[in-house]
């Protein structure tokens, strides 16, 4: 409540302008090459701060948005007196200043600003001094249009063909504060595993990646491996994981072959134990209920720690949990910030669409940015401050001088 109560302070100081400096913008402007040549009525810089708020006033219109943005700001009286009548731009100049920005500025915005916020001092962020993160990935709707569906497909199932296109992410979140470590876009068609290799660059060394069934294989495990991380990913119930040797704390050390291999072995007779492949230890728990009359589910985990001292099935059970907080980053971007996992993205084309969510991106780092420091100076856990009590807080400043200023 220490912290809650002097949240909206915290937001004066001006969050969004302090993670999206004005310098930073125009950096990120000029290596992307949109940087205009001429004076405009809608610079570049302006623009990158325009989808900024538009992504925290989703349900306004673009002129209600712009309102929004300048209403009471010095700069945009001074901004103002340069237009002819003083009016605000029409929402086809603003597409179309959008178009002209391009959706690769807001994809290097998220990865100038993207990263870990949590410091060795906050326990929740790690286990056995490991950092706590987590892959997994979400799909959204879009407007129903022929170019959506050609450019990014529909998800279908035995009933027939759904109701509108999808865009697929998969992002990469530090579990102890949910920040944002990296994120990749694709059409439906593109698995996660593909989209995973991409951002196993955002991976620091000793890092304990947390990742769900669908992440699981020989080829993913080596790479994020050779890239110095660590796993903890749960195994679907057809993995095959013949047991080599059995540990004393009852787990036991397996394998993850790779497929073509095991194909071409298991065609000449071999055994599942005499495959070669990637070790690993296998920790196998269920969870039941505080009065006994429910169990869980058997969770089935494969990790590259074999020593058990560097990693108890306690200590496993705990931190796969943690995966959850990354799903809880993915649902506060689809209602806190989007609006409800039913409401379709406003923008019309595959660029813009990607432009918006990567924009949906920035404005939730910068969010978590804000909490992780209020947090700090409280001395209190992230998980304790309403990310939906932050967002209230930034849009009912965003007008504030000191907050949002282009």
């Amino acid at each position: 409540m220490v912290a809650g109560d002097r949240l909206a302070d915290r937001i004066g100081i001006g969050v969004l302008a302090k993670v999206f400096t004005p310098e930073l913008v125009d950096r990120v402007v000029e290596q992307a090459g949109v940087r205009e040549q001429r004076t405009r009525t809608l610079p570049a810089r302006v623009v990158v701060y325009y989808l900024l708020a538009m992504v925290l006033f989703f349900q306004s219109g673009y002129g209600e948005v712009w309102n929004k943005l300048v209403a009471g700001l010095d700069w945009a009286r001074r901004f103002r007196a340069r237009l002819d009548l003083g009016m605000q731009p029409s929402p086809a100049a603003i597409t179309y200043a959008r178009q002209r920005l391009g959706w690769r500025v807001m994809e290097r915005l998220l990865e100038e600003t993207a990263g870990p916020l949590a410091g060795q001092d906050q326990q929740s962020a790690f286990v056995a001094g490991m950092r706590l993160v987590a892959i997994d990935g979400m799909c959204l709707d879009l407007p129903d249009n022929q170019e959506n569906g050609a450019e990014f497909g529909y998800p279908g199932n035995d009933g027939g063909r759904g109701p509108f296109p999808q865009i697929r992410v998969v992002g990469l979140g530090e579990c102890g504060t949910r920040a944002v470590l990296g994120a990749v876009t694709s059409p439906l068609a593109t698995g996660e595993q593909p989209l995973a290799r991409q951002l196993l660059g955002k991976l620091q060394p000793g890092d304990l990646l947390l990742a769900d069934r669908n992440f699981l294989s020989h080829g993913l495990l080596a790479e994020v491996l050779a890239a110095g991380g660590h796993v903890l990913w749960r195994a679907k119930s057809d993995v095959d994981l013949p047991v080599l040797e059995v540990l004393p704390d009852g787990t036991w050390l397996s394998r993850i072959a790779d497929p073509a291999v095991s194909r071409r072995m298991r065609r000449k007779g071999a055994s599942g134990e005499d495959i070669p492949g990637i070790i690993v230890r296998v920790i196998e728990y269920s969870v039941t209920s505080e009065d006994g009359s429910e169990t869980s589910e058997t969770f089935t985990l494969v990790t590259d720690l074999l020593d058990p001292a560097l990693l108890s099935p306690r200590q496993a059970a705990g931190a796969y949990a943690s995966r959850w907080q990354l799903e809880t980053c993915f649902g506060e971007l689809e209602t806190s910030l989007r609006g409800g996992s039913a409401v379709v993205l406003r923008s019309k084309s595959p660029p813009m669409i990607r432009q918006e969510i990567y924009a949906m991106l920035c404005c939730y780092q910068a969010i978590r940015t804000l909490i992780s420091h209020a947090a700090g100076d409280a001395g209190i856990d992230p998980a304790r401050i309403s990310f939906t009590r932050a967002r209230d807080g930034i849009r009912s400043r965003i007008s504030d001088s000191g907050c949002f200023s282009p």
